[in-house]
Protein backbone atom coordinates (compact mmCIF):
# COMPACT_ATOMS: atom_id res chain seq x y z
CA UNK A 1 0.00 0.00 0.00
CA UNK A 2 1.59 3.59 -1.04
CA UNK A 3 2.50 5.12 2.17
CA UNK A 4 2.33 9.48 2.43
CA UNK A 5 5.57 11.07 2.96
CA UNK A 6 5.12 13.22 5.72
CA UNK A 7 7.80 15.63 6.05
CA UNK A 8 9.70 17.48 3.00
CA UNK A 9 12.96 19.35 2.69
CA UNK A 10 12.35 22.59 3.33
CA UNK A 11 14.96 24.84 1.07
CA UNK A 12 15.35 28.29 2.94
CA UNK A 13 17.10 29.64 0.00
CA UNK A 14 20.54 30.64 2.46
CA UNK A 15 23.24 28.20 0.97
CA UNK A 16 25.97 30.43 0.93
CA UNK A 17 28.28 27.78 -1.47
CA UNK A 18 25.34 28.14 -4.11
CA UNK A 19 25.52 31.86 -3.50
CA UNK A 20 28.95 32.25 -4.52
CA UNK A 21 27.73 30.58 -7.79
CA UNK A 22 26.02 31.59 -10.96
CA UNK A 23 22.57 30.88 -11.87
CA UNK A 24 22.10 27.12 -13.12
CA UNK A 25 19.01 26.30 -15.26
CA UNK A 26 17.00 23.53 -12.96
CA UNK A 27 15.34 20.81 -14.68
CA UNK A 28 11.84 20.62 -15.06
CA UNK A 29 9.32 19.32 -12.51
CA UNK A 30 7.93 15.73 -12.76
CA UNK A 31 4.86 15.85 -15.41
CA UNK A 32 2.44 13.64 -16.12
CA UNK A 33 3.09 9.44 -15.70
CA UNK A 34 6.36 7.72 -16.70
CA UNK A 35 7.30 4.09 -16.47
CA UNK A 36 10.92 3.30 -16.16
CA UNK A 37 13.40 0.14 -15.31
CA UNK A 38 14.95 2.60 -12.64
CA UNK A 39 13.61 5.01 -10.15
CA UNK A 40 16.33 6.97 -7.89
CA UNK A 41 14.47 9.48 -4.84
CA UNK A 42 17.20 11.90 -4.11
CA UNK A 43 19.65 14.18 -6.48
CA UNK A 44 22.53 14.21 -3.72
CA UNK A 45 26.26 12.35 -4.15
CA UNK A 46 24.24 8.73 -3.10
CA UNK A 47 21.65 9.29 -5.72
CA UNK A 48 23.69 10.88 -8.39
CA UNK A 49 26.27 8.06 -8.23
CA UNK A 50 24.09 5.05 -8.23
CA UNK A 51 22.71 6.82 -11.21
CA UNK A 52 26.03 6.76 -12.69
CA UNK A 53 26.51 3.72 -11.86
CA UNK A 54 23.61 1.81 -13.39
CA UNK A 55 23.98 3.81 -16.80
CA UNK A 56 27.23 2.66 -16.75
CA UNK A 57 26.45 -1.01 -16.22
CA UNK A 58 23.60 -1.19 -17.57
CA UNK A 59 23.19 1.34 -21.03
CA UNK A 60 19.91 0.46 -22.25
CA UNK A 61 17.87 0.99 -19.01
CA UNK A 62 15.97 4.10 -18.90
CA UNK A 63 16.47 5.83 -15.12
CA UNK A 64 14.66 8.64 -13.47
CA UNK A 65 16.14 10.23 -10.81
CA UNK A 66 13.40 12.61 -8.93
CA UNK A 67 14.36 15.16 -6.11
CA UNK A 68 12.41 17.60 -3.75
CA UNK A 69 14.02 20.62 -4.70
CA UNK A 70 16.99 21.92 -6.82
CA UNK A 71 20.38 20.38 -7.23
CA UNK A 72 22.70 21.85 -4.63
CA UNK A 73 20.87 23.53 -2.69
CA UNK A 74 19.87 20.42 -0.12
CA UNK A 75 22.21 18.56 2.27
CA UNK A 76 24.33 17.74 -0.95
CA UNK A 77 25.69 21.42 -1.03
CA UNK A 78 25.67 22.21 2.31
CA UNK A 79 28.37 20.73 4.34
CA UNK A 80 32.07 21.47 4.42
CA UNK A 81 33.37 20.66 1.13
CA UNK A 82 35.40 17.81 1.91
CA UNK A 83 36.36 14.36 0.03
CA UNK A 84 38.23 12.79 3.02
CA UNK A 85 40.74 9.82 1.96
CA UNK A 86 41.03 8.68 5.69
CA UNK A 87 39.11 7.41 8.53
CA UNK A 88 38.25 10.07 11.35
CA UNK A 89 38.12 7.93 14.07
CA UNK A 90 41.32 6.47 16.33
CA UNK A 91 41.87 2.19 16.13
CA UNK A 92 42.80 1.02 19.43
CA UNK A 93 43.23 -2.47 18.32
CA UNK A 94 44.94 -4.94 15.58
CA UNK A 95 41.08 -5.36 14.51
CA UNK A 96 40.51 -2.10 14.02
CA UNK A 97 43.85 -1.10 12.06
CA UNK A 98 42.48 -3.99 9.76
CA UNK A 99 38.81 -2.36 9.68
CA UNK A 100 40.51 1.29 9.14
CA UNK A 101 42.39 -0.60 6.24
CA UNK A 102 39.13 -1.30 4.59
CA UNK A 103 37.40 2.24 5.20
CA UNK A 104 40.30 3.55 3.21
CA UNK A 105 39.77 1.74 0.37
CA UNK A 106 36.43 2.28 -0.18
CA UNK A 107 37.18 6.19 1.08
CA UNK A 108 39.58 6.64 -2.04
CA UNK A 109 37.68 4.75 -4.31
CA UNK A 110 34.78 7.18 -3.99
CA UNK A 111 37.59 10.07 -4.51
CA UNK A 112 39.04 8.19 -7.57
CA UNK A 113 35.27 8.14 -8.88
CA UNK A 114 35.46 11.67 -7.72
CA UNK A 115 37.92 13.26 -9.37
CA UNK A 116 37.37 11.30 -12.57
CA UNK A 117 34.11 12.84 -13.10
CA UNK A 118 35.54 16.45 -12.27
CA UNK A 119 38.06 15.92 -15.10
CA UNK A 120 36.00 14.32 -17.93
CA UNK A 121 33.15 16.78 -17.51
CA UNK A 122 35.22 20.13 -16.86
CA UNK A 123 33.16 20.30 -13.06
CA UNK A 124 34.41 23.75 -11.82
CA UNK A 125 34.15 23.20 -8.34
CA UNK A 126 37.65 24.89 -6.90
CA UNK A 127 38.83 21.20 -6.94
CA UNK A 128 42.10 21.10 -4.79
CA UNK A 129 44.08 18.61 -3.24
CA UNK A 130 44.91 20.14 -0.49
CA UNK A 131 45.32 18.02 2.77
CA UNK A 132 43.79 18.29 6.19
CA UNK A 133 44.45 19.29 9.61
CA UNK A 134 42.58 17.33 12.05
CA UNK A 135 43.23 19.37 15.42
CA UNK A 136 42.58 19.72 18.74
CA UNK A 137 42.10 22.73 20.84
CA UNK A 138 43.47 21.43 24.21
CA UNK A 139 46.56 19.22 25.50
CA UNK A 140 44.32 16.84 26.61
CA UNK A 141 42.29 15.64 23.51
CA UNK A 142 45.71 16.06 21.62
CA UNK A 143 47.42 13.27 23.81
CA UNK A 144 44.09 11.29 23.75
CA UNK A 145 42.88 11.56 20.28
CA UNK A 146 45.12 13.21 17.76
CA UNK A 147 48.48 10.98 19.36
CA UNK A 148 46.21 7.59 18.89
CA UNK A 149 45.57 8.74 15.44
CA UNK A 150 48.90 9.15 14.66
CA UNK A 151 50.00 6.21 15.72
CA UNK A 152 47.13 4.39 13.65
CA UNK A 153 48.71 6.25 10.47
CA UNK A 154 51.59 4.70 11.19
CA UNK A 155 49.90 1.14 10.77
CA UNK A 156 48.37 2.27 7.85
CA UNK A 157 51.53 3.66 6.13
CA UNK A 158 50.02 6.90 5.19
CA UNK A 159 51.94 10.08 5.30
CA UNK A 160 51.29 12.51 7.96
CA UNK A 161 53.19 14.81 10.21
CA UNK A 162 52.35 16.13 13.77
CA UNK A 163 51.92 19.82 14.20
CA UNK A 164 52.89 21.42 17.83
CA UNK A 165 51.04 24.85 18.21
CA UNK A 166 53.00 27.00 16.78
CA UNK A 167 54.44 24.37 13.79
CA UNK A 168 50.38 24.95 12.92
CA UNK A 169 50.54 28.64 13.37
CA UNK A 170 52.46 29.02 10.69
CA UNK A 171 50.44 27.08 8.40
CA UNK A 172 47.10 28.48 8.83
CA UNK A 173 47.84 31.78 11.28
CA UNK A 174 45.94 30.66 14.08
CA UNK A 175 47.31 29.84 17.60
CA UNK A 176 44.27 28.40 19.08
CA UNK A 177 45.47 25.18 18.56
CA UNK A 178 47.36 22.94 21.21
CA UNK A 179 48.45 20.44 17.79
CA UNK A 180 47.01 18.83 14.58
CA UNK A 181 47.90 15.88 12.50
CA UNK A 182 47.75 17.09 8.69
CA UNK A 183 47.07 14.34 6.26
CA UNK A 184 48.00 15.22 2.33
CA UNK A 185 45.31 13.06 0.47
CA UNK A 186 41.79 15.10 1.47
CA UNK A 187 40.48 17.00 -1.60
CA UNK A 188 39.00 20.36 -0.95
CA UNK A 189 35.64 22.17 -3.10
CA UNK A 190 32.45 24.12 -3.30
CA UNK A 191 30.37 21.15 -2.93
CA UNK A 192 26.74 22.99 -4.53
CA UNK A 193 29.33 23.53 -7.58
CA UNK A 194 30.35 19.54 -7.25
CA UNK A 195 26.94 18.47 -6.83
CA UNK A 196 25.55 20.91 -9.76
CA UNK A 197 28.19 19.66 -11.85
CA UNK A 198 27.92 15.83 -11.08
CA UNK A 199 24.01 16.54 -11.90
CA UNK A 200 24.58 18.26 -15.15
CA UNK A 201 26.91 15.56 -16.70
CA UNK A 202 24.73 12.79 -15.93
CA UNK A 203 24.05 10.06 -18.78
CA UNK A 204 22.17 10.87 -21.59
CA UNK A 205 19.80 7.78 -20.74
CA UNK A 206 19.15 9.53 -16.91
CA UNK A 207 16.01 11.34 -16.51
CA UNK A 208 16.93 14.24 -13.77
CA UNK A 209 13.45 15.86 -12.15
CA UNK A 210 13.92 19.00 -10.07
CA UNK A 211 11.75 20.23 -7.77
CA UNK A 212 9.43 17.33 -7.94
CA UNK A 213 9.03 16.44 -3.72
CA UNK A 214 7.84 13.11 -3.52
CA UNK A 215 4.21 12.85 -1.74
CA UNK A 216 3.62 9.23 -1.97
CA UNK A 217 5.75 6.28 -2.80
CA UNK A 218 5.49 2.69 -2.62
CA UNK A 219 8.38 0.93 -2.30
CA UNK A 220 7.44 -2.65 -1.29
CA UNK A 221 6.08 -5.53 -3.49
CA UNK A 222 6.90 -6.28 -7.58
CA UNK A 223 6.24 -2.56 -8.79
CA UNK A 224 8.01 -0.05 -6.63
CA UNK A 225 5.98 3.76 -7.40
CA UNK A 226 6.42 7.33 -6.39
CA UNK A 227 4.07 9.65 -6.81
CA UNK A 228 4.60 13.79 -6.96
CA UNK A 229 1.77 16.71 -6.99
CA UNK A 230 1.97 16.84 -10.64
CA UNK A 231 3.00 13.17 -11.77
CA UNK A 232 4.06 9.54 -10.84
CA UNK A 233 6.68 7.68 -11.31
CA UNK A 234 6.83 3.69 -11.83
CA UNK A 235 9.43 1.59 -12.03
CA UNK A 236 10.79 -2.59 -12.23
CA UNK A 237 13.24 -1.27 -9.23
CA UNK A 238 13.63 1.81 -6.50
CA UNK A 239 16.52 2.73 -5.08
CA UNK A 240 16.11 5.15 -2.21
CA UNK A 241 18.58 7.88 -1.18
CA UNK A 242 17.53 10.83 0.77
CA UNK A 243 19.55 10.35 4.19
CA UNK A 244 18.02 11.38 6.71
CA UNK A 245 14.78 12.52 5.46
CA UNK A 246 14.75 8.74 5.01
CA UNK A 247 12.57 8.57 7.99
CA UNK A 248 9.39 10.71 6.27
CA UNK A 249 9.31 7.52 3.76
CA UNK A 250 8.86 4.91 6.86
CA UNK A 251 12.77 3.52 6.15
CA UNK A 252 15.13 3.35 8.89
CA UNK A 253 13.21 5.24 11.74
CA UNK A 254 15.28 2.84 13.95
CA UNK A 255 18.72 3.03 12.79
CA UNK A 256 19.51 6.81 12.39
CA UNK A 257 19.68 10.21 14.35
CA UNK A 258 19.29 13.55 12.20
CA UNK A 259 21.68 16.33 13.37
CA UNK A 260 21.35 19.79 12.27
CA UNK A 261 24.47 21.94 11.99
CA UNK A 262 25.10 25.22 10.84
CA UNK A 263 27.77 27.26 8.78
CA UNK A 264 28.55 30.16 7.79
CA UNK A 265 31.25 32.11 5.17
CA UNK A 266 33.06 35.42 5.43
CA UNK A 267 33.19 38.13 3.27
CA UNK A 268 36.48 37.69 1.16
CA UNK A 269 39.36 38.61 3.38
CA UNK A 270 41.58 41.49 2.22
CA UNK A 271 45.23 41.61 1.02
CA UNK A 272 46.17 42.89 4.83
CA UNK A 273 43.96 40.26 6.61
CA UNK A 274 45.54 37.58 4.30
CA UNK A 275 48.87 39.17 5.46
CA UNK A 276 48.31 37.80 9.26
CA UNK A 277 47.66 34.20 8.18
CA UNK A 278 50.02 31.40 7.57
CA UNK A 279 52.05 30.06 4.61
CA UNK A 280 48.91 27.91 2.92
CA UNK A 281 47.14 29.66 0.64
CA UNK A 282 44.05 27.30 0.98
CA UNK A 283 43.51 25.01 3.56
CA UNK A 284 40.65 22.67 5.38
CA UNK A 285 40.50 21.99 10.06
CA UNK A 286 38.41 19.27 11.11
CA UNK A 287 38.16 19.26 15.10
CA UNK A 288 38.99 15.94 16.80
CA UNK A 289 36.57 16.20 19.22
CA UNK A 290 33.39 16.10 16.46
CA UNK A 291 30.46 17.03 18.62
CA UNK A 292 31.80 20.45 20.40
CA UNK A 293 34.65 21.40 17.84
CA UNK A 294 34.46 23.25 14.78
CA UNK A 295 35.13 22.74 11.35
CA UNK A 296 37.07 25.55 9.58
CA UNK A 297 38.34 26.12 6.01
CA UNK A 298 40.33 28.59 3.76
CA UNK A 299 38.69 28.62 0.81
CA UNK A 300 40.45 29.40 -2.26
CA UNK A 301 38.77 32.68 -2.91
CA UNK A 302 40.07 33.59 0.52
CA UNK A 303 37.12 33.27 2.75
CA UNK A 304 36.57 31.64 6.06
CA UNK A 305 34.19 29.02 6.51
CA UNK A 306 33.26 27.40 9.43
CA UNK A 307 30.40 24.96 10.55
CA UNK A 308 29.76 24.29 14.32
CA UNK A 309 26.44 23.03 16.70
CA UNK A 310 26.08 19.42 16.77
CA UNK A 311 22.29 19.25 17.25
CA UNK A 312 19.92 16.89 17.83
CA UNK A 313 16.89 17.74 15.69
CA UNK A 314 13.98 14.94 15.01
CA UNK A 315 11.70 17.53 13.22
CA UNK A 316 14.24 18.51 10.29
CA UNK A 317 13.39 21.85 11.32
CA UNK A 318 14.62 24.96 13.50
CA UNK A 319 13.41 28.27 14.49
CA UNK A 320 14.37 31.73 13.93
CA UNK A 321 15.81 32.54 17.32
CA UNK A 322 17.88 29.08 17.23
CA UNK A 323 19.48 30.60 14.04
CA UNK A 324 20.32 33.55 15.36
CA UNK A 325 22.71 32.09 18.47
CA UNK A 326 24.52 29.82 15.77
CA UNK A 327 24.78 32.78 13.30
CA UNK A 328 26.37 34.75 16.49
CA UNK A 329 28.53 31.42 17.77
CA UNK A 330 29.85 30.44 14.45
CA UNK A 331 31.41 34.77 13.82
CA UNK A 332 32.46 34.61 17.62
CA UNK A 333 34.52 31.16 17.32
CA UNK A 334 35.65 32.39 14.02
CA UNK A 335 37.10 35.91 15.83
CA UNK A 336 38.46 33.43 18.66
CA UNK A 337 40.36 31.79 16.46
CA UNK A 338 41.65 34.33 14.33
CA UNK A 339 42.00 38.06 16.79
CA UNK A 340 44.30 39.72 14.21
CA UNK A 341 42.17 39.86 11.63
CA UNK A 342 39.81 42.21 13.53
CA UNK A 343 35.96 42.48 13.02
CA UNK A 344 35.49 39.51 10.58
CA UNK A 345 32.40 39.87 9.28
CA UNK A 346 29.85 36.64 7.97
CA UNK A 347 28.34 37.34 4.64
CA UNK A 348 26.75 33.94 4.36
CA UNK A 349 24.98 31.88 7.02
CA UNK A 350 23.26 28.47 6.65
CA UNK A 351 21.92 25.01 8.06
CA UNK A 352 22.20 21.69 6.66
CA UNK A 353 21.09 17.97 8.28
CA UNK A 354 23.19 15.11 8.30
CA UNK A 355 22.41 11.50 9.82
CA UNK A 356 24.31 9.28 12.07
CA UNK A 357 24.04 5.91 13.38
CA UNK A 358 24.93 4.80 17.46
CA UNK A 359 27.69 2.60 16.38
CA UNK A 360 29.06 4.47 12.88
CA UNK A 361 27.65 2.31 10.63
CA UNK A 362 25.94 2.91 7.48
CA UNK A 363 21.83 2.52 7.00
CA UNK A 364 22.54 0.43 3.79
CA UNK A 365 20.53 -2.47 1.85
CA UNK A 366 17.28 -4.37 0.57
CA UNK A 367 14.23 -2.36 1.79
CA UNK A 368 11.60 -3.82 -0.65
CA UNK A 369 11.50 -6.56 -3.01
CA UNK A 370 12.55 -4.43 -5.71
CA UNK A 371 13.95 -1.34 -3.66
CA UNK A 372 16.82 -0.91 -2.00
CA UNK A 373 18.26 2.18 0.29
CA UNK A 374 21.56 4.04 1.31
CA UNK A 375 21.55 6.51 4.19
CA UNK A 376 23.31 7.97 7.60
CA UNK A 377 26.57 9.17 6.26
CA UNK A 378 28.09 9.70 9.79
CA UNK A 379 29.42 13.24 8.95
CA UNK A 380 31.34 12.41 5.88
CA UNK A 381 28.49 12.50 3.13
CA UNK A 382 30.55 13.16 0.05
CA UNK A 383 32.97 10.40 0.25
CA UNK A 384 30.71 7.67 2.13
CA UNK A 385 27.54 8.95 -0.11
CA UNK A 386 29.34 8.55 -3.09
CA UNK A 387 30.57 5.17 -2.34
CA UNK A 388 27.28 4.33 -1.09
CA UNK A 389 25.25 5.23 -4.12
CA UNK A 390 28.15 3.21 -6.78
CA UNK A 391 27.61 0.65 -4.18
CA UNK A 392 23.72 0.33 -3.77
CA UNK A 393 23.72 0.58 -7.24
CA UNK A 394 25.95 -2.88 -7.74
CA UNK A 395 24.35 -4.55 -5.04
CA UNK A 396 20.56 -4.05 -6.18
CA UNK A 397 22.39 -5.08 -9.72
CA UNK A 398 23.51 -8.27 -7.83
CA UNK A 399 26.97 -7.55 -8.75
CA UNK A 400 29.80 -8.98 -6.69
CA UNK A 401 32.08 -6.33 -5.77
CA UNK A 402 34.58 -6.87 -2.67
CA UNK A 403 33.97 -3.26 -1.64
CA UNK A 404 30.78 -3.39 -0.17
CA UNK A 405 32.18 -6.09 2.15
CA UNK A 406 34.67 -3.19 2.56
CA UNK A 407 31.85 -0.87 3.08
CA UNK A 408 29.97 -2.67 5.80
CA UNK A 409 32.97 -3.59 8.02
CA UNK A 410 30.92 -2.09 10.82
CA UNK A 411 28.01 -3.69 9.79
CA UNK A 412 25.14 -1.85 9.36
CA UNK A 413 23.26 0.64 11.40
CA UNK A 414 21.90 -0.76 15.15
CA UNK A 415 18.66 -0.55 16.74
CA UNK A 416 17.70 2.86 18.27
CA UNK A 417 14.56 2.64 20.30
CA UNK A 418 11.98 4.60 19.30
CA UNK A 419 10.66 8.68 20.29
CA UNK A 420 10.09 9.64 23.28
CA UNK A 421 13.00 7.06 24.71
CA UNK A 422 15.41 8.35 21.51
CA UNK A 423 14.59 11.97 22.67
CA UNK A 424 16.07 11.52 26.01
CA UNK A 425 18.96 9.21 25.44
CA UNK A 426 20.29 11.18 22.58
CA UNK A 427 19.37 14.75 24.13
CA UNK A 428 21.32 13.64 27.09
CA UNK A 429 24.11 11.94 25.39
CA UNK A 430 25.19 15.03 23.17
CA UNK A 431 24.45 17.43 25.47
CA UNK A 432 26.84 15.64 27.84
CA UNK A 433 29.51 15.20 25.02
CA UNK A 434 28.54 18.82 24.44
CA UNK A 435 29.73 19.40 27.67
CA UNK A 436 32.89 17.73 28.04
CA UNK A 437 33.99 18.97 25.11
CA UNK A 438 33.32 22.21 25.36
CA UNK A 439 37.14 23.74 25.63
CA UNK A 440 37.20 22.73 22.16
CA UNK A 441 34.61 24.39 21.07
Amino acid sequence: MPRSVYRLPADDRTNGWSALLGTRQSKAPLQGDVAVDWVIVGAGYAGLAAARQLAQQQPDASIAVVDAGVVGENASGRNSGFAIDLPHSSAPSDAAVEAGRRVIRVNRFAVDALERAVTEHSISCGWQKRGRYHVAVTEEVAQKSLKPYARNLDAWQESHEYLDRDALRQRIGSDYYAAAVYTPGTRLMNPAALVRGLADSLPSQVQLFENSPVIEAKLEGAAPFVRTAQGSIRARKAILAVNAFSQSFGVYQERQVPILLFASLTHPLSDAQIAQLGTDAAWGVTPAHGVAGSTVRLTHDRRLMIRQGFEYSPSLRTTDGRRAKARAMNQALLRRRFPQLGAIELEHFWMGWLAVSHNHAPAFGRIGDNAWAASCCNGSGIVRHTAAGMLIADLALGRKNPLIDDFLVEGTANYIPPRPLRDVGVGLTLAWDMWRGRAEQ
